[in-house]
């Protein structure tokens, strides 16, 4: 009877995400920097207004403040362009060193 309940559990785990996913469009953007050197992509669900941010820098130091100023103006700019009138991080940033590539993600609910 316990394997029984296990194997239901571990079922509905691993399905629950897919469908709960599903049926969300995401938009994608992307925008580089004129040098090349840093790129910023956002993840965009209109239904939840979910907003996720990678900022990507290569081939140079990881600046954080830098890439605050960066993803700030980009989140005021989509945001002004979307009709939202601010927005609010829901969580901490990630940041990833790679190699040559250093990348900061940050996730944020945009509000009308």
């Amino acid at each position: 009877m316990k394997k029984i309940a296990i194997l239901a559990v571990l079922v509905l785990a691993c399905v629950f995400p897919l469908v709960a996913v599903e049926g969300y469009g995401v938009q994608n953007f992307h925008e580089v920097s004129s040098d090349k050197l840093v790129t910023i992509d956002l993840a965009y669900t209109e239904s939840t207004r979910n907003l996720v941010v990678v900022y990507t820098v290569n081939y140079r130091a990881f600046d954080e403040g830098d890439a605050f100023i960066a993803i700030r103006d980009t989140v005021k700019k989509f945001a002004d362009e979307h009709g939202y009138k601010s927005y609010k991080t829901y969580s901490d940033d990630i940041i990833k060193y790679h190699k040559q590539q250093t990348e900061l993600t940050r996730f944020i609910i945009l509000k009308k």
